[in-house]
């Protein structure tokens, strides 16, 4: 359990405006879910600042001053970061703990993604507001062995032999997990080192493709290599159109994803896309 941060440390008014919130809601199932899902759709998922080379600063005056100062999004040491900072200035109970990225992969990988626990209403939830893909669309009681609906989306819980809880989602026919809960007590260091690796790490996929989203109903608008693309709650395009350039995401990234990004950044995250993609069709061919 962690301590209530005091009020005047958090920007409260900014936080709120950015959400399109009145007042924190109360801290109850209801409130949680309701401040949750607003966060979660209002701010998206990007990782502009790695693909540009500039480290990402988790302390929170940098966070508050990144995404409510200058509007831009971020990846989940942020976002996540930010929806602690304001679950704890509503009153909720709140616990860090990291998960293993399994989506798309063999097995789960590095410990490379926070989540938040949450007590309320006398039972524990599962809360993140943070994953740049097929994850939550907002909070679920965090009982193992357990499958659930939101919005017409099937998820489950399930106890791993080794420890922790696997969420995993249902997409076209087919359970794909999606990330692995782990039960450790989480310490400050161990964000920090989560996040460098993520942000600085040459093979991370952070430094080499873009990784933006935003919830569209139960499905999502993200970018997919250099292509703007919706997808519908099975992830199966329903639209899209190539980026033109630097400029061209810029206006992008303001349209689709409410993300103001400087036209510097654009353009050097644009660049270490195009590059790395052509490093890989080299490398392939």
């Amino acid at each position: 359990m962690t301590t209530p941060i005091p009020a005047t440390t958090f920007p409260l008014a900014a936080y709120l405006a950015r959400l399109g919130l009145d007042a924190l809601p109360p801290a109850t199932p209801e409130g949680l879910r309701t401040l949750v899902q607003a966060q979660h759709r209002a701010i998206a998922f990007e990782n502009l600042d790695p693909l540009a080379g500039r480290p990402v600063d988790l302390e929170p005056a940098a966070v508050h001053a990144k995404i409510l100062g200058a509007g831009r999004g971020g990846y989940c040491f942020e976002l996540n970061g930010l929806l602690h900072e304001a679950l704890q200035a509503a009153g909720f109970p709140v616990e860090v703990r990291l998960a293993r990225v399994a989506y798309r992969r063999p097995g789960p990988g590095p410990l490379s993604h926070q989540v938040l626990l949450v007590d309320t209403g006398g039972r524990r939830w599962l809360a993140d507001a943070g994953f740049g893909g097929p994850g939550l669309l907002e909070p679920v009681p965090f009982v193992p062995d357990s499958a659930f609906t939101q919005d017409g989306v099937a998820f489950r819980l399930t106890s791993q032999p080794d420890g922790g809880v696997m969420l995993a989602r249902e997409i076209d026919g087919q359970w794909c997990d999606v990330y692995l809960v782990c039960l450790q007590p989480v310490l400050p260091v161990d964000i920090t080192v989560g996040n460098h690796f993520v942000s600085t790490w040459e093979r991370s996929p952070f430094r080499a493709i873009f990784m933006v989203a935003r919830p569209r109903g139960a499905g999502l608008v993200a970018l997919q290599g250099a292509d703007l693309v919706t997808l519908d709650p099975q992830l199966r395009p329903t639209g899209g159109r190539p980026l033109a350039g630097p400029a061209d995401l810029v206006g992008v990234m303001a349209a689709e994803f409410g993300v103001t990004v400087a036209p510097a950044t654009a353009a050097a995250a644009w660049n270490t896309v195009q590059a790395a993609a052509a490093s890989a069709a080299r490398s392939s061919g």
